[in-house]
């Protein structure tokens, strides 16, 4: 009975005129809080679209106050690739409305239902867009909390498809706005509440725990992996195993679903999609590095131009070293996507002119080591040689060069052994730390066999940037799903075998 009162009372803003300004045209989509609607603006003959709060919402204060959010939210972060909101009010029953710019597009999840898996560039594409926005977002505070493949329009714009437009702000969660600290605990941040969509929740979201901008960078894996193999990483009929799956169980690495995506990719998944939220990239921005430097290797700018990206404004006041891209090697190196470099140039904010400088300062240092490696390998060799040659003379024979001339020798003889230990000291290592519920389980290398440690343990393994590890687990009859590891940073997993026990 409701329903039907609530479609009536929908459907008859058809045709009428809000607040003398906005002519509503058609009914475009209905979704948990309200409907939008195609109208045009009275005055100015432009098309907008108004987002109404459902007839029944509208009496509740928090939902009226999560509508409120949501148009304070969206209008805020003031970003291309974010729905603008323009104007807030009510309608004459007192329904809040707002008004946003009108997104002529499909979605992202009608593009997928049409087509199943989609190409690497197009995936890309959509992904460093949303990279960019969202980073801007979490710069003012703001996470998305609902990301997903429904609420990502894409349009075309002076000729660039796909234009990402991400709309659908309801259930942000605002780090810093102007609601008292009681009030929002009190109708927005209730303890243990879960708001989003089970399919692109993170762990944490999962668990109802308090959210941060890793949540996002999670999602925005969800999105990634179904949009390179088809599926989504963890899907059943029943929404509470599937927030059980997030918080427990590894999804199937996407390459042996794709076997066309790049390990590369893989590996940029699968740490978006890392259980702990520290494990995952430590901003959108870092996520985008990634995606570009993948945009490069593929030479994807030959299938679809991400040029409007890379060289906006937005990007280059983010990443002020973001124009170097097509400089020399040694600036390419110095603006490589490995973390903590990443992280000294955004911190620093150097300018193009001192990394230049730092370039240069680091060529010299390198030349110069080469000269004094040469003039030490040039003084090196007859003295080993000589050595050599008196191991095959006798004893009286070496008692005629003199123990005075031995010491040195030795001395030199040492220092080869002493520069390789030092080369061999300076390969830089992750470590890899596996706890379990229950001690004893071996960990292997699920692809040689080989085994790793038996927890509880800490391994130090070669620490190598955009590559994974497939980790195998093996403790009496249990079963336990292998699970892929990055090994650009030190991680941590956990098991546990309770769990995992009934699958065996």
């Amino acid at each position: 009975m409701i329903t039907n009162i609530t479609a009536d009372f929908e459907e008859k803003y058809i045709g009428t005129v809000i607040n003398d300004r906005y002519k509503i045209i058609k009914l475009v989509g209905t979704g948990g809080m309200g409907s939008v609607y195609l109208a045009e603006h009275e005055i100015l003959r432009k098309k907008v679209a108004i987002k109404i709060l459902h007839y029944e919402q509208s009496k509740r204060k928090d939902t009226v106050e999560r509508f409120k959010r949501e148009a304070i939210a969206a209008s805020n972060i003031g970003q291309d690739n974010i729905v603008d909101v323009t104007d807030f009010g009510y309608t004459e029953e007192g329904n809040a409305y707002f008004v946003m710019e009108y997104v002529e597009g499909r979605s992202l999840a009608d593009v997928m239902k049409e087509q199943r898996v989609l190409p690497l560039e197009f995936a890309v594409s959509v992904a460093a867009q949303i990279a960019v926005a969202l980073y801007s977002a979490h710069g003012k505070g703001i996470i998305h909390r609902d990301l997903k493949p429904e609420n990502i329009l894409l349009t075309n714009k002076d000729g660039n498809y796909p234009f990402v437009k991400i709309v659908d702000f309801g259930i942000s969660k605002i780090l810093q706005d102007d609601v008292k600290p009681d009030e929002r605990l009190r109708t927005l941040t209730k303890s243990g509440a879960i708001f989003g969509t089970p399919e692109y929740m993170s762990p944490e979201q999962a668990a109802g725990e308090s959210v941060e901008p890793a949540s996002d960078i999670y999602s925005l894996g969800v999105i990634m992996y179904e949009m390179l193999t088809g599926r989504l990483p963890f899907f059943d009929d029943n929404y509470m195993k599937i927030l059980h799956k997030h918080q427990y169980e590894f999804p199937e690495l996407p390459g042996n679903i794709n076997p066309d995506i790049p390990s590369d990719v893989n590996a940029l998944i699968m740490k978006c999609l890392e259980k702990k939220p520290f494990n995952r990239y430590g901003t959108m921005m870092l996520l985008l590095n990634d995606l570009k430097n993948i945009y490069l290797k593929y030479n994807l700018e030959e299938k679809i131009s991400l040029a409007f990206l890379f060289n906006s404004g937005t990007v280059r006041s983010m990443n002020p070293a973001a124009d170097m891209i097509s400089s020399e090697e040694i600036i390419r190196m110095l603006n490589s996507s490995q973390d903590d470099k990443v992280k000294h140039v955004s911190i620093e904010n150097r300018s193009s002119g001192t990394v230049l400088k730092v370039a240069v300062v680091c060529i010299l240092l390198i030349v110069a080591g080469i000269a004094a490696y040469t003039f030490f390998r040039k003084q090196n060799p007859p003295m080993v040689a000589e050595r050599t040659e008196l191991s095959k003379y006798d004893t009286a024979k070496s008692t005629e060069v003199g123990t005075e001339k031995e010491k040195p020798e030795k001395k030199h003889a040492e220092q080869p052994k002493k520069a390789a230990a030092s080369v061999k000291k300076s390969v830089p290592m992750m470590k890899l730390t596996v706890n379990s519920n229950i001690p004893g389980v071996r960990v292997f290398n699920n692809e040689n066999g080989k085994t790793i440690c038996k927890t509880p343990c800490t391994k130090k393994l070669p620490r190598k940037e955009s590559e994974v590890i497939i980790l195998g687990f093996e403790y009496e009859d249990y079963s336990i799903k292998p699970m892929a590891v990055t090994l650009d940073k030190d991680m941590t997993v956990n098991l546990n075998l309770k769990q995992e026990a009934d699958n065996g």
